[in-house]
Protein backbone atom coordinates (compact mmCIF):
# COMPACT_ATOMS: atom_id res chain seq x y z
CA UNK A 1 0.00 0.00 0.00
CA UNK A 2 1.51 3.37 -1.06
CA UNK A 3 1.18 6.22 1.38
CA UNK A 4 0.36 9.58 -0.30
CA UNK A 5 2.64 11.65 1.94
CA UNK A 6 5.63 9.41 1.11
CA UNK A 7 4.95 9.78 -2.61
CA UNK A 8 4.82 13.55 -2.23
CA UNK A 9 8.15 13.59 -0.37
CA UNK A 10 9.71 11.43 -3.09
CA UNK A 11 8.48 13.78 -5.80
CA UNK A 12 9.82 16.80 -3.96
CA UNK A 13 13.19 15.09 -3.47
CA UNK A 14 13.37 14.22 -7.18
CA UNK A 15 12.63 17.81 -8.14
CA UNK A 16 15.32 19.08 -5.77
CA UNK A 17 17.90 16.64 -7.18
CA UNK A 18 16.95 17.56 -10.75
CA UNK A 19 17.35 21.23 -9.92
CA UNK A 20 20.79 20.64 -8.39
CA UNK A 21 21.90 18.62 -11.43
CA UNK A 22 20.71 21.32 -13.84
CA UNK A 23 22.49 24.02 -11.84
CA UNK A 24 25.70 21.97 -11.82
CA UNK A 25 25.62 21.47 -15.59
CA UNK A 26 25.02 25.16 -16.27
CA UNK A 27 27.79 26.15 -13.87
CA UNK A 28 30.27 23.74 -15.46
CA UNK A 29 29.48 24.99 -18.96
CA UNK A 30 29.90 28.59 -17.83
CA UNK A 31 33.26 27.84 -16.21
CA UNK A 32 34.42 25.93 -19.30
CA UNK A 33 33.38 28.76 -21.60
CA UNK A 34 35.17 31.34 -19.46
CA UNK A 35 38.27 29.17 -19.26
CA UNK A 36 38.37 28.72 -23.04
CA UNK A 37 37.99 32.45 -23.48
CA UNK A 38 40.82 33.20 -21.06
CA UNK A 39 43.31 30.80 -22.67
CA UNK A 40 42.33 31.87 -26.16
CA UNK A 41 40.64 28.81 -27.65
CA UNK A 42 37.72 30.85 -28.98
CA UNK A 43 40.12 33.24 -30.64
CA UNK A 44 42.18 30.62 -32.46
CA UNK A 45 45.23 30.68 -30.20
CA UNK A 46 44.93 26.98 -29.41
CA UNK A 47 42.27 25.82 -31.83
CA UNK A 48 44.54 26.45 -34.82
CA UNK A 49 47.78 25.24 -33.23
CA UNK A 50 48.04 22.33 -35.68
CA UNK A 51 47.95 24.60 -38.72
CA UNK A 52 49.94 27.69 -37.81
CA UNK A 53 50.96 29.65 -40.90
CA UNK A 54 54.36 31.12 -40.31
CA UNK A 55 55.50 32.54 -43.62
CA UNK A 56 53.22 34.42 -46.00
CA UNK A 57 51.09 35.67 -43.09
CA UNK A 58 54.05 37.23 -41.31
CA UNK A 59 53.13 40.87 -40.68
CA UNK A 60 56.05 43.24 -41.07
CA UNK A 61 56.25 46.71 -39.55
CA UNK A 62 59.00 48.48 -41.47
CA UNK A 63 61.41 48.22 -38.53
CA UNK A 64 64.29 46.27 -40.05
CA UNK A 65 65.57 44.55 -36.91
CA UNK A 66 62.08 43.56 -35.75
CA UNK A 67 61.10 42.34 -39.20
CA UNK A 68 64.31 40.36 -39.64
CA UNK A 69 63.57 38.61 -36.36
CA UNK A 70 60.01 37.77 -37.45
CA UNK A 71 61.25 36.46 -40.79
CA UNK A 72 64.07 34.26 -39.52
CA UNK A 73 62.87 33.22 -36.04
CA UNK A 74 59.83 30.96 -36.41
CA UNK A 75 57.61 29.75 -33.59
CA UNK A 76 54.86 27.19 -33.16
CA UNK A 77 54.08 23.99 -35.02
CA UNK A 78 54.91 23.72 -38.74
CA UNK A 79 52.05 22.87 -41.05
CA UNK A 80 51.58 19.31 -42.29
CA UNK A 81 54.73 17.63 -41.04
CA UNK A 82 54.71 19.28 -37.60
CA UNK A 83 51.81 17.24 -36.20
CA UNK A 84 52.95 14.15 -38.13
CA UNK A 85 56.44 14.15 -36.63
CA UNK A 86 55.61 15.92 -33.37
CA UNK A 87 58.12 18.70 -34.01
CA UNK A 88 57.83 22.26 -32.78
CA UNK A 89 59.96 25.31 -33.54
CA UNK A 90 59.96 26.07 -29.82
CA UNK A 91 61.52 22.71 -28.93
CA UNK A 92 64.63 22.78 -31.07
CA UNK A 93 66.70 19.97 -29.58
CA UNK A 94 63.76 17.60 -29.55
CA UNK A 95 63.04 18.43 -33.18
CA UNK A 96 66.67 17.83 -34.17
CA UNK A 97 66.59 14.41 -32.52
CA UNK A 98 63.46 13.49 -34.48
CA UNK A 99 64.36 14.93 -37.88
CA UNK A 100 67.91 13.61 -38.05
CA UNK A 101 66.59 10.05 -37.88
CA UNK A 102 65.48 10.39 -41.51
CA UNK A 103 68.82 11.66 -42.84
CA UNK A 104 69.60 9.47 -45.89
CA UNK A 105 73.24 9.33 -44.84
CA UNK A 106 73.39 9.12 -41.06
CA UNK A 107 69.84 8.51 -39.87
CA UNK A 108 68.67 5.49 -37.90
CA UNK A 109 65.56 5.39 -40.09
CA UNK A 110 67.20 6.43 -43.35
CA UNK A 111 64.91 7.57 -46.13
CA UNK A 112 66.07 6.23 -49.48
CA UNK A 113 65.63 8.46 -52.52
CA UNK A 114 66.25 7.72 -56.17
CA UNK A 115 65.64 9.22 -59.57
CA UNK A 116 63.66 12.46 -59.56
CA UNK A 117 63.29 12.41 -55.78
CA UNK A 118 67.04 12.24 -55.30
CA UNK A 119 67.61 15.04 -57.79
CA UNK A 120 65.17 17.27 -55.90
CA UNK A 121 67.00 16.39 -52.69
CA UNK A 122 70.31 17.43 -54.24
CA UNK A 123 68.86 20.65 -55.67
CA UNK A 124 67.54 21.67 -52.26
CA UNK A 125 70.55 20.51 -50.27
CA UNK A 126 73.02 22.39 -52.48
CA UNK A 127 71.21 25.67 -51.80
CA UNK A 128 71.56 25.69 -48.01
CA UNK A 129 74.60 25.36 -45.83
CA UNK A 130 75.43 25.09 -42.15
CA UNK A 131 78.06 27.81 -42.36
CA UNK A 132 78.10 28.52 -38.64
CA UNK A 133 79.11 24.94 -37.94
CA UNK A 134 80.58 23.25 -41.05
CA UNK A 135 82.98 24.36 -43.78
CA UNK A 136 81.34 23.07 -46.95
CA UNK A 137 79.28 24.67 -49.71
CA UNK A 138 76.00 22.90 -48.90
CA UNK A 139 74.57 20.17 -46.70
CA UNK A 140 74.98 17.66 -49.56
CA UNK A 141 77.57 17.12 -52.26
CA UNK A 142 76.66 17.15 -55.95
CA UNK A 143 76.22 13.36 -55.86
CA UNK A 144 73.73 13.55 -52.98
CA UNK A 145 76.09 12.32 -50.28
CA UNK A 146 76.10 14.07 -46.91
CA UNK A 147 78.60 16.93 -46.86
CA UNK A 148 78.56 17.49 -43.10
CA UNK A 149 77.90 15.22 -40.14
CA UNK A 150 76.74 17.80 -37.59
CA UNK A 151 73.31 17.34 -36.02
CA UNK A 152 71.96 20.52 -37.65
CA UNK A 153 72.80 19.28 -41.14
CA UNK A 154 71.47 15.81 -40.40
CA UNK A 155 68.16 17.31 -39.28
CA UNK A 156 67.87 19.52 -42.37
CA UNK A 157 68.68 16.62 -44.70
CA UNK A 158 66.23 14.42 -42.82
CA UNK A 159 63.45 16.97 -43.20
CA UNK A 160 64.19 17.49 -46.89
CA UNK A 161 64.07 13.74 -47.53
CA UNK A 162 60.88 13.34 -45.48
CA UNK A 163 59.04 16.09 -47.33
CA UNK A 164 60.13 14.87 -50.75
CA UNK A 165 59.18 11.27 -49.95
CA UNK A 166 55.89 11.93 -48.15
CA UNK A 167 54.69 15.31 -49.43
CA UNK A 168 56.55 15.70 -52.71
CA UNK A 169 53.65 16.98 -54.85
CA UNK A 170 52.57 19.41 -52.12
CA UNK A 171 55.86 21.31 -51.94
CA UNK A 172 58.02 22.98 -54.55
CA UNK A 173 61.78 22.81 -54.07
CA UNK A 174 61.74 26.44 -52.94
CA UNK A 175 59.10 25.68 -50.33
CA UNK A 176 61.09 22.73 -48.99
CA UNK A 177 64.13 24.99 -48.82
CA UNK A 178 62.02 27.50 -46.88
CA UNK A 179 61.24 24.87 -44.25
CA UNK A 180 64.93 24.04 -43.89
CA UNK A 181 65.84 27.72 -43.65
CA UNK A 182 63.20 28.19 -40.95
CA UNK A 183 64.88 25.55 -38.83
CA UNK A 184 68.28 27.03 -39.58
CA UNK A 185 66.94 30.26 -38.11
CA UNK A 186 66.21 28.42 -34.88
CA UNK A 187 69.57 26.65 -34.88
CA UNK A 188 71.48 29.92 -35.26
CA UNK A 189 69.08 32.74 -34.30
CA UNK A 190 71.58 35.54 -33.77
CA UNK A 191 73.50 34.86 -36.96
CA UNK A 192 70.41 34.37 -39.10
CA UNK A 193 68.72 37.57 -37.90
CA UNK A 194 71.88 39.51 -38.74
CA UNK A 195 72.20 37.76 -42.11
CA UNK A 196 68.58 38.59 -42.94
CA UNK A 197 69.09 42.25 -42.02
CA UNK A 198 72.27 42.52 -44.07
CA UNK A 199 70.74 40.95 -47.17
CA UNK A 200 67.54 43.00 -47.04
CA UNK A 201 69.68 46.14 -46.84
CA UNK A 202 71.98 45.09 -49.67
CA UNK A 203 69.32 43.54 -51.90
CA UNK A 204 71.67 40.60 -52.53
CA UNK A 205 70.29 37.28 -51.35
CA UNK A 206 71.56 33.78 -50.71
CA UNK A 207 69.02 31.02 -51.39
CA UNK A 208 68.25 30.37 -47.72
CA UNK A 209 67.24 33.98 -46.99
CA UNK A 210 65.42 34.23 -50.32
CA UNK A 211 63.46 31.14 -49.28
CA UNK A 212 62.43 32.76 -46.00
CA UNK A 213 61.12 35.70 -48.01
CA UNK A 214 58.93 33.62 -50.33
CA UNK A 215 55.46 35.19 -50.49
CA UNK A 216 56.55 37.88 -48.02
CA UNK A 217 55.98 41.46 -49.15
CA UNK A 218 58.79 43.60 -47.83
CA UNK A 219 58.02 47.16 -46.78
CA UNK A 220 60.38 49.98 -47.69
CA UNK A 221 63.45 50.16 -45.51
CA UNK A 222 64.88 53.62 -46.13
CA UNK A 223 65.92 53.96 -49.75
CA UNK A 224 65.91 50.20 -50.28
CA UNK A 225 62.88 48.71 -51.99
CA UNK A 226 64.32 45.70 -53.78
CA UNK A 227 62.14 42.65 -54.29
CA UNK A 228 63.74 39.43 -53.12
CA UNK A 229 64.20 36.71 -55.77
CA UNK A 230 62.98 33.14 -55.50
CA UNK A 231 65.73 30.73 -54.40
CA UNK A 232 65.43 28.85 -57.69
CA UNK A 233 66.33 32.06 -59.52
CA UNK A 234 69.73 32.14 -57.81
CA UNK A 235 72.42 30.17 -59.59
CA UNK A 236 75.01 29.76 -56.86
CA UNK A 237 74.66 27.99 -53.55
CA UNK A 238 75.67 30.07 -50.51
CA UNK A 239 79.33 30.01 -49.53
CA UNK A 240 80.38 28.75 -46.13
CA UNK A 241 81.92 30.99 -43.48
CA UNK A 242 84.15 29.44 -40.83
CA UNK A 243 84.16 25.82 -39.75
CA UNK A 244 82.95 23.45 -37.07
Amino acid sequence: MKLPFLENKKNVLNLVLLGLLTTSIVTNQTVLANTKKIIGVNHGVLSSIGSIKLFSNTKLTGNLSEDATKISFKQGIPEKYGPELNVNFDQVQGAIDILKQYDPGYGRQKISLAGEEKQRYINVGRKISCEYCCGVDGIVFANGEAACGCAHSQAMRGLAAYLIKNHGPEYTDDQILRELAAWKGRYFPKQMVQKTMDQIQSGKYTPDIAALLLDVKLPKYGANDIKSPAPSDLENAPGMVGGC
